[in-house]
């Protein structure tokens, strides 16, 4: 009964934010600072001493401000099972090595040694790869929201208790899963269209046919 309850608030809230606006929308400048995210697509990885699988991301971080700051990357990701999974979380330093010789690339670094001071320039940018251990493997869309890549925040009152809460703008990503996760182990997962809110990448003419219209590949949003 107390489960059902709280599902019932969850739906009033969303509810009352959708028809009243009240849900920040971000845009795709930045209002304070704004680091540049270049990300590769998602791929599954199948560790085989342990079994277990990761879902990994390559990305590049640039500075492109006028000062030096902290880089402090965090990864969730959400699959449509209702799975949220934090980076590295779980993700042991045996299977982030054997994904670094993999890839084999000089430039990348562990995600456990990519946080710490970003210096201005393309010269300084960070190359990494997050890594997450999956939860369930029959899903078939996943979304990834990045944190850490903007300094703007927007305040949200809640619509019941009046309780406070600040959001943070965030990047967020998505991707379809074709098929069973072993057959597609470490290939490229194709891109699945974000609808809605502020784009910063549109697809382009090619790939309009297979996803649809203007969708966009990648959105700001205050999360």
């Amino acid at each position: 009964m107390r489960t059902f309850v709280s599902i019932l608030i969850l739906i009033t809230v969303a509810a009352f934010v959708e028809t009243s606006g009240a849900h920040p929308k971000a845009t795709d400048r930045a209002q304070r600072w704004q680091l540049r995210l270049d990300t590769g697509d998602l791929r599954f990885y199948r560790d085989r001493d342990s079994g277990d699988g990761y879902w990994i991301l390559i990305y590049e971080v640039t500075n492109e401000t006028k000062t030096d700051r902290q880089w402090i990357p965090s990864f969730e990701l959400v699959t449509d099972r209702g799975e949220i999974i934090s980076d590295s979380n779980n993700v042991p330093r045996g299977v982030q090595l054997a994904v670094l010789d993999i890839f084999d690339d000089p430039l990348m670094i562990s995600q456990s040694d990519a946080s710490g001071p970003i210096l201005q320039g393309e010269e300084n940018a960070i190359k990494s790869i997050a890594i997450w251990k999956a939860g369930r493997e029959d899903v078939r869309e996943v979304q990834i929201f990045a944190g850490g890549v903007s300094g703007d925040t927007a305040v949200v009152a809640h619509p019941i208790t009046g309780e406070e809460h600040t959001l943070r703008r965030v990047l967020q990503l998505s991707w379809f899963v074709n098929g069973s996760v072993d057959q597609i182990a470490l290939k490229p997962l194709p891109k699945r269209a974000v609808t809605g809110g502020t784009s910063i990448l549109r697809l382009s003419t090619d790939e309009k046919d297979g996803i649809g219209g203007n969708d966009v590949q990648r959105k700001w949003i205050f999360r």
